[in-house]
């Protein structure tokens, strides 16, 4: 039993999409996928359902430009985001592979185990700046003005 490949609905992201870049920009360059984040006005204010009066003026949600929610950083915060970031996708890629495996064999998954407590700690930091970034609430039940939802799979729990 396979899964869709990324982005299709029901895939799983992979690690490499989580940057400090965030889905802002991941948006900006797959505008199609806009529209299953409207309903997030937290996360991108300017994203707004279709109406009479905005299809009057021609609005097109894939064509609003997204901020990124993190512009400037001193060189010690990008080295700290870096950090963080790469522990994330080491736990999520490894993660990810153990549900997609888990999915396949009918077993129950072997999540990550982290080598020490500073290591856990220094991942739930890590989950504080992914979680600004990303929406995962959005990623998972994001859903278009047709009620189509994404449904974009987190593989274990975050």
């Amino acid at each position: 039993m396979s899964l869709p490949s990324f982005p299709s609905t029901n895939s799983i992201p992979p690690a490499c999409f989580y940057n400090r870049l965030g889905l802002a920009t991941w948006l900006n360059q797959n505008p199609s996928y806009k529209q299953y984040f409207v309903g997030y006005p937290n996360m991108f204010p300017y994203l707004s359902s279709m109406t009479s009066t905005l299809s009057s003026m021609q609005y097109d949600v894939s064509k609003v430009p997204l901020a990124p929610l993190v512009t400037t950083l001193s060189q010690n915060q990008s080295l700290q985001y870096s950090e963080q970031l790469q522990l994330f996708r080491k736990v999520y890629a490894f993660n990810s592979n153990a549900y997609v495996t888990a999915r396949t064999t009918g077993s129950a998954p072997i999540y990550y185990s982290f080598a020490s407590y500073k290591e856990l700690a220094q991942y739930k930091a890590s989950l504080g700046l992914v979680n600004k970034l990303y929406s995962f609430d959005a990623m998972a039940n994001g859903m278009n003005d047709a009620g189509s939802t994404l449904n974009w799979v987190i593989p274990f729990p975050l």
